[in-house]
């Protein structure tokens, strides 16, 4: 919920706290309790700066220290006597702890309180509100005390502070081991820096000192639990319809596809849209070091990498080519050993097509980052198409937009092929910035001559192909449609 000084927006909302419940907090300068949960709201500001806006959780007041005292000793008291107990549990154990002890509590300031203990012990604290907002991107925590609130990158507005502040680095540390339980992961000092992934597949990072000197560092990265389908991806301008059409075919006609991009660009989101595209009937198979892909296909085959036992992406490339694919992903490749694997995959002609995310915010920069990653010249024409997909900032100005905007775009696409022992990329789309759009600026001669094996097109053939679908899309786009339903529609076409 966000704060602002003269407007409320759909999907913006105030905090909403009475004024006898902000009061000022009793903790010293630098926000540590002596006593208390670890984590407490931020009063807000009673005069925001012009279009500032700050998401706040108004669920909670400002705790005030004998809040925090008697939240702090419910729950020890509660874990010490209901080792296993449940939510309705608790309830009745903070009822009944009241009444003993003869403290007397409003009721929604009971019910605030029971909130804040359930997320205590039955959730990740305050992360829990954070983690249920669709529209929230990014969570990050960049410190402990009342000047580092925690972060969240909103889809609509981009990074913004929040009213939620950690007190200390111990519950920080307490909340991410119990994030990383059920992946058997643990943030120490001798293991200063953790990644994992959470239950509901968002992904998590966190380090303490004395590798994050500034304080405690999470982030978590949100993934959406309904995929992006292609056509939504069209009404985000992300891609032209002639450009997914003509995707739509190359992922038919076993083409093996590298996105590449600069971080939070969307190239997770593009590789699983573009995967509806893949036959139903086929077998995948899915290695990956952190679960992201998600694929519609019944017959699929997930495995990932287990730093712990010494089982690498290397060690699973060699595991699947005893499977018999279809199609290969091998998910976000970053290091030497994953850019190996994943080229690995396809010079060794496994199933119809590999498929891979890589960090690089162009074609030709792509290529030098995996030369200097120990790929040889020639094998890199092994990939058929590099999709490079981008996240910049366009500037506002009093004419067209308040403020700034965020942007995600395709914003090339090129064919790789070996001449003379030597890459060549033949550039098909770029885009225009002046235009402010994807246009097409060559012919392929790669993806083609796959679609005429394939197809039995000619060249006319091909481009009336193109457009036919580009048509078909156009016609199905909807940004409420499911990726269940698109899906099961592309695969009657």
């Amino acid at each position: 919920m966000l704060g602002e000084t003269d407007s409320v927006e759909e999907k913006i909302y105030k905090q909403k706290k009475k004024e006898e419940n902000e009061t000022e907090d009793e903790d010293s300068e630098d926000g540590c309790d002596e006593e208390g949960i670890g984590w407490n709201i931020l009063p807000l500001q009673s005069h925001l700066k012009e279009n500032e806006k700050k998401y706040c959780i108004n669920e909670f007041p400002v705790f005030t220290q004998e809040e925090k005292r008697l939240l702090a000793s419910v729950a020890g008291f509660f874990q010490k006597k209901e080792g296993n107990a449940g939510k309705k549990d608790l309830k009745n154990f903070f009822k009944k702890y009241c009444t003993q002890n003869l403290i007397l509590l409003e009721r929604k300031q009971a019910e605030y309180l029971l909130c804040a203990l359930e997320s205590n012990l039955f959730g990740f604290g305050p992360f829990d509100f954070f983690l249920k907002d669709e529209e929230i991107e990014e969570i990050a925590v960049v410190g402990t005390g009342k000047s580092k609130p925690l972060y969240v990158f909103h889809a609509m507005h981009g990074w913004m502070e929040s009213n939620i502040f950690f007190s200390d680095e111990q519950t920080v540390t307490d909340i991410v081991n119990k994030m990383a339980r059920p992946v058997g992961r643990r943030l120490s000092m001798n293991s200063p820096v953790l990644n994992a992934t959470l239950p509901d597949g968002n992904r998590l990072s966190a380090s303490i000192n004395p590798v994050s000197f500034s304080g405690p560092s999470i982030t978590i990265r949100k993934f959406r639990q309904e995929p992006f389908t292609p056509v939504q991806l069209l009404e985000n301008e992300t891609f032209s319809h002639e450009l997914m059409a003509f995707l739509w075919i190359a992922m038919q006609c076993d083409c093996s596809i590298l996105i590449a991009g600069n971080t939070g660009s969307g190239k997770t989101s593009s590789l699983n849209a573009l995967l509806s595209f893949v036959p139903k009937d086929e077998r995948i198979v899915v290695v990956e070091e952190t679960p992201e892909i998600k694929v519609q296909h019944k017959h699929f085959v997930k495995l990932n990498v287990v730093k712990e036992q010494s089982i690498g992406m290397q060690n699973l490339i060699v595991e699947s080519l005893r499977m018999r694919p279809d199609r290969i992903i091998v998910g976000e490749v970053r290091s030497k050993e994953e850019v190996s694997a994943f080229i690995d995959t396809l010079l060794a002609g496994q199933g119809k097509g590999s498929y891979a995310t890589f960090h690089g915010q162009s074609v030709r920069e792509s290529i030098n980052r995996m030369r200097s990653l120990g790929v040889l010249e020639i094998d890199l024409a092994a990939i058929d198409l590099v999709i490079v997909q981008r996240r910049w900032n366009v500037m506002g100005n009093s004419i067209n937009q308040k403020g700034n905007m965020e942007v995600r775009h395709v914003v090339e696409v090129a064919e790789l092929g070996e001449k003379n022992e030597q890459i060549e990329c033949n550039t098909l789309f770029k885009f225009d910035y002046d235009k402010g759009k994807l246009v097409k600026t060559g012919k392929s001669a790669k993806v083609f001559e796959k679609a005429r094996q394939g197809f039995a097109f000619g060249r006319k053939g091909f481009e009336k192909e193109i457009k036919r679908r580009a048509g078909i899309l156009a016609g199905m786009q909807c940004s409420k449609i499911t990726m269940k339903e698109f899906f099961e529609n592309v695969n009657k076409i």
